[in-house]
C-alpha cells in the first residue's frame, strides 16, 4: 500500500510522521545534510555547493544568499536567491553540515535515501528531490505566500501548479505542518 504523497512528477513528499522517522533511519553523521537539504528545499546540486561555500549562509541574518553561480540551472533568471525564514536553531544544524561528511555524489546519495527509506519504513521511497518537494508543498499548503515560497526556491508559478498544488494532506497531516514550520520559524502567525 502507498503510504504518504507523491507528486505530479513522481516525486515523494513526506508527511511529518514520516519526516521524523526518516531523520531517525539516516546515521547521525548524515542527518544534518538531509535537514539543511529540507529547511532550505535548495536543489541537491546547490546543497553541495553551499557544502563547498559556507559563507554563502550569513549567520548574523540567519539567512542563504545563493549567488548565480551556486544555482546554474539552464533556465534560471535571477541573479541571486535569498533563503530566509530559517529556525532559530539553524546556526547550530548549519554548523554541524559543515564540518560532517560532503554531500555526497547523487547516485549515492540515491542509493543512502533507498537503504534509510526501507530502514524507516516509507514507501514509495525518499528521493534526492524530496526534502525540496516536501517543504515547497508544506509552505504552499500552509498559506505562506506563493511569491514568497517562488522566490525562495527558485522557480515559476507554473512549476508548483504542475507539482504540489493537487496533494491533500489531512486536518491531522495539516496541524503537524503549521506546527514543524512554526518551530523552524518558516511559518509566523
Amino acid at each position: 500500500m502507498e503510504n504518504g504523497l507523491v507528486t505530479g512528477d513522481g516525486t515523494k513528499v513526506l508527511t511529518v510522521e514520516e519526516y521524523d522517522k526518516f531523520i531517525q533511519a539516516i546515521p547521525e553523521s548524515k542527518r544534518a545534510i538531509f535537514e539543511i537539504n529540507t529547511i532550505t528545499g535548495v536543489r541537491y546540486v546547490e546543497l553541495q555547493r553551499l557544502y563547498d561555500n559556507p559563507a554563502w549562509y550569513y549567520k548574523e541574518r540567519n539567512q542563504i544568499i545563493l549567488p548565480k553561480e551556486a544555482q546554474k540551472k539552464a533556465k534560471q533568471k535571477q541573479i541571486k536567491r535569498t533563503i530566509d525564514r530559517l529556525p532559530s536553531t539553524f546556526p547550530y544544524i548549519f554548523k554541524q553540515f559543515c564540518e560532517g561528511h560532503r554531500p555526497p555524489e547523487r547516485s549515492s546519495w540515491n542509493r543512502d535515501l533507498a537503504r534509510w527509506s526501507e530502514k524507516a519504513g516509507i514507501d514509495p521511497k525518499v528521493g534526492p528531490k524530496t526534502p525540496r518537494k516536501t517543504i515547497e508543498s508544506w509552505m504552499l499548503k500552509s498559506g505562506i505566500p506563493e511569491i514568497e515560497i517562488y522566490s525562495r526556491q527558485g522557480h515559476d508559478p507554473i512549476t508548483s501548479l504542475m507539482h504540489y498544488q493537487s496533494l491533500s494532506f489531512t486536518e491531522y497531516e495539516m496541524r503537524d505542518i503549521e506546527k514543524r514550520l512554526t518551530e523552524w520559524g518558516i511559518l509566523r502567525k
